[in-house]
């Protein structure tokens, strides 16, 4: 803990440990088009790298792709190219995986393989749990314990149309935000504690509470979820300004948090119905820990529990003993309202899985004084199993993250010094065309016509092949020329003489003929101004 301000500040640092699979939504998916499943991992592409890769044939294919289902074929199809362009991975439950490569690209698929991403960080695609949703967790706690569970018939009768915030300005005693109690209170956002923190994609199901009830078939719901018993996998801070108004403080805080939360998981592992469903040794592990470590902590006030994100249900979020929650009836049918929900939503690696569940969103926070560290420590070691398989698993995908992106460095700089090799090429060639151009413009005619002429002989001796003196090109042209030139009063001497340097010069690499018999047909000798 550290004190600021003359002590009206209590800012302490604080661990977060994820008790069970946690997703906080940031209103994007992982969609056909930005990701490929290969291996049961799911490889994220930047559009950006992909686009700098793709070759002309795939870029046509590409286009071709009108339809969802077959822009899924295309990217299934060259998953085993496009996974080691991913700029992160994620693992996939097994039953997920095969479904993609069962259904990916099947024209009567009617799962788009939309799967909702938790909150992110841009930078390095890392989880982390925003301060806002544990702020709000906590004070639904706090209000629940204002209330002092009051029933519903003590307070304004509450319905659908009763707004929350009506409700919570009438147990803080606020009207405005200046009044609000919980501006005294600041979370920061609580970011993985390494480097990373791993993120595993599973399904959420439904189960009624009560084994009587009917149950329609389930909805393959995918979600990205911060997996549970990551020992210590998130750190931030909390600040508690003091004020002789109000009540919160460290204590008061983790007593109302506990007194809310805590019941309600106990409830949770002991439940008739469902707890036979759930994961045994997660059940096993967590009862372990609320009985022993964290119940000592507790007692000390060293921490509290927290739900927080998607699904953790609307027990969770709602005050005891004044719950008006909406059932939606069959279709057709009213609404009803009850003080508790007719089923639960699990995290399950099967989509109709009976055992195994995981609720979502149960959340440890710590902030240990030195004498309890040796609970904290102990707690660790329990959950440590889960957290060194997770993040071993999570440092080779990291691994496998970096030798992509070092192999996408290395492309891009071959192709930018292909780009500026050709680019000084072109460059060069430009420039010996102006100098060229240039050159012939200087020129008399007669001197073009020879410069002509020497192209021409270059380009047919890049071939290699010779020519012999019954060849058009050299009658029409090599010959003619040179007679030309001997003949027309218009030639001077040193026009004459310069074509007879290049003739014997280019000619002879080009003719199959012997030089002297080249010479002597040419005239050279005569255009060299020799009698």
């Amino acid at each position: 803990m550290i004190n600021d301000n003359d002590n009206k500040v209590d800012h302490r640092h604080i661990t977060l440990t994820p008790l069970s699979p946690i997703h906080i939504g940031c209103d994007e998916d992982y969609i056909p088009t930005n990701f490929v499943i290969k291996d049961n991992l799911l490889h994220y592409l930047d559009m950006a790298v992909l686009a700098d890769v793709l070759d002309d044939k795939r870029r046509d294919e590409l286009g071709k792709c009108y339809t969802l289902d077959t822009i899924q074929r295309f990217f299934k199809s060259n998953r085993q190219d496009f996974a080691s362009l991913a700029s992160h991975i994620v693992g996939v439950a097994n039953e997920i995986a095969q479904t993609y490569e069962q259904m990916a690209g099947q024209s009567d698929n009617k799962n788009q393989f939309q799967i909702a991403r938790t909150a992110y960080r841009p930078i390095d695609f890392s989880p982390y749990l925003p301060g806002s949703s544990l702020k709000g967790s906590i004070r639904t706690a706090w209000l629940d314990r204002i209330n002092c569970r009051k029933p519903l018939q003590r307070l304004e009768k509450i319905d659908e149309r009763y707004p929350p915030r009506k409700l919570e300005q009438k147990l803080l005693e606020f009207e405005s935000f200046q009044e609000d109690p919980f501006r005294y209170l600041h979370i920061a956002d609580a970011h993985p504690s390494d480097e990373h923190a791993p993120t595993h994609i599973l399904y959420a199901i439904s189960k009624k509470k009560k084994l009587s009830q009917l149950k329609e078939a389930e909805l393959g719901v995918f979600l990205e979820t911060i997996p549970g018993l990551l020992a210590d996998a998130f750190i931030s801070e909390i600040r508690i300004h003091r004020d002789d108004k109000s009540q919160l403080n460290w204590q008061t805080l983790c007593d109302a948090c506990n007194a809310f939360y805590w019941p309600q998981l106990e409830a949770e592992l002991v439940h008739t119905h469902l707890a036979s469903m759930l994961d045994t040794e997660w059940q096993h592990t967590v009862s372990d820990l609320l009985v022993n470590e964290f119940g000592e902590l507790r007692a000390n006030c060293q921490g509290f529990l927290l739900r927080v994100g998607k699904h953790s249900g609307a027990e969770s979020v709602t005050l005891n003993n004044i719950r008006h929650i909406k059932i939606q009836g069959k279709k057709g049918a009213p609404p009803s309202y009850r003080s508790e929900t007719t089923e639960k939503r699990f995290a399950s690696e099967r989509k109709q899985a009976i055992s195994g569940l995981l609720p979502f969103g149960w959340l440890w926070v710590e902030s240990c004084q030195d004498e309890y560290q040796y609970l904290s420590i102990a707690a660790r070691n329990k959950v440590r199993p889960y957290t060194d398989t997770l993040r071993e698993k999570q440092m080779e995908r990291l691994e496998q993250v970096e030798q992509a992106r070092q192999q996408q460095q290395a492309i891009k700089m071959l192709s930018e010094q292909k780009r500026q090799q050709a680019a000084e090429a072109a460059r060069i060639k430009e420039e010996a065309a102006q100098a060229k151009e240039a050159e012939l413009a200087s020129m008399t005619e007669n001197m073009r016509q020879i410069a002509q002429l020497r192209d021409e002989i270059d380009k047919r001796l890049l071939t290699g092949r010779k020519i012999d003196k019954g060849n058009h090109f050299y009658n029409s042209r090599i010959k003619k020329l040179a007679l030309h030139a001997l003949e027309n009063p218009d030639w001077s001497e040193e026009e004459k003489k310069a074509l007879a340097a290049m003739l014997e010069d280019r000619a002879a690499q080009l003719m199959n003929i012997d030089s002297k018999d080249l010479r002597k047909q040419l005239k050279l000798a005569a255009l060299r101004g020799q009698v």
